[in-house]
């Protein structure tokens, strides 16, 4: 396994940065943080940390709404591992049946090559996500509304008809295609939805999006004491306690800055809380109290680092851990507005 992933997005840099390029006629994708989407009751809080990449097709539209990245290569005969989790809103439904992507792999000047998509039935508002071969799936799976859903896909790229495509969701397998071929090997990702409807609405959101040379599996707990770092990004939003923070990579000139915060560590609210140096300083105890956030910054050469953070069993009171579960992050979005909007 490469470490950090091959490729790797959390969008925690609330744009599409971490990509090669974006196509959004209409300008219906964007990466809200989690105070916007904690005004909306029916939208989710991210998955991890403070940002996450939204789609409203809610008015309904057939442009094509991606993300496309180079990284994501395959060569012929060979194998790579994804993952991401996705959530569908409950107001996603469609009065013709419809079948869309959401992950093309393609040749390097876009012939679509194997395809993860969706299909929705009209008459039973079934919405069902699915594999192919070429630009569209030939087996689907029902997929549920309303909840984060891990999404992992095992894809083989062969020109000698022993491609393959297994899919999981949430750990478990689903589907399998085997004997598959491709013309050619694959030179991009595009991730987002294409070819949808204009009678398709509602909206979809993901999120933690990994490519790797081996299995990259679901994460562990969504809130997690001890948070694997191997990209810059929020390990908390809200008040909490770190009891210890330290680098796990070797490679000299490898840094993890740790900021109170919980926009990005560039803005005018960024505290530098604790710097670690490979070499020099590799490692910080607690407790280290975030009032706003806790955002990791790594600098260096393929780094990554360990957070630790305290139990929601052990701490309680103004510094307690609300950062532990979808609705505390929401409650705690809520009541900063509100205290932003009186000291105004």
């Amino acid at each position: 396994m490469a470490f950090p992933y091959i490729f790797e997005s959390n969008f925690e840099q609330g744009t599409n940065a971490e990509w090669d390029s974006e196509s959004d006629t209409g300008s219906l994708l964007d990466f809200p943080h989690y105070a916007a989407l904690a005004k909306d009751p029916a939208a989710p809080i991210p998955y991890r940390g403070a940002y996450c990449m939204r789609i409203d097709l809610s008015g309904g539209d057939t442009n094509d709404h991606t993300l496309t990245e180079g990284d994501i290569d395959i060569t012929d005969a060979g194998t790579a591992y994804f993952r991401w989790y996705m959530w569908v809103s409950n107001n996603f439904t469609a009065t013709a049946d419809d079948v869309f992507s959401i992950l093309e792999l393609q040749q390097g000047g876009g012939t679509v090559e194997q395809t993860v998509g969706m299909r929705i039935t009209a008459s039973s508002n079934l919405l069902e996500i699915g594999v192919g071969d070429g630009t569209a799936p030939s087996s689907y799976w029902p997929f549920p509304r309303g909840q984060w859903v891990c999404v992992e896909l095992l894809s083989t790229i062969s020109t000698g008809g022993s491609g393959a495509m297994t899919l999981f969701l949430d750990g478990t397998q689903v589907i399998a295609l085997t004997s598959l071929t491709q013309a050619a090997a694959v030179g991009q990702g595009v991730l987002g939805t294409q070819l949808t409807l204009a009678t398709t609405t509602g909206k979809i959101y993901f999120d933690e999006f990994a490519m790797d040379d081996a299995r990259v599996f679901p994460l562990g707990d969504r809130f997690p004491a001890t948070v694997p770092v191997t990209k810059s990004g929020h390990v908390f939003v809200g008040p909490g306690v770190v009891d210890g923070a330290a680098i796990t990579s070797t490679t000299s000139g490898n840094t993890m800055v740790l900021y109170d915060t919980d926009t990005a560590e560039t803005t005018i609210q960024g505290v530098d809380i604790a710097t670690m140096t490979y070499g020099s300083i590799s490692g910080v105890s607690g407790p280290l109290v975030f009032k706003r956030g806790c955002y990791v910054s790594l600098g260096g050469t393929n780094p990554r680092g360990t957070v630790y953070l305290t139990q929601s069993s052990e701490k309680h009171g103004i510094f307690g851990p609300v950062y532990r579960s979808s609705g505390a992050i929401r409650q705690y979005a809520q009541k900063r507005k509100a205290k932003l909007q009186h000291e105004r």
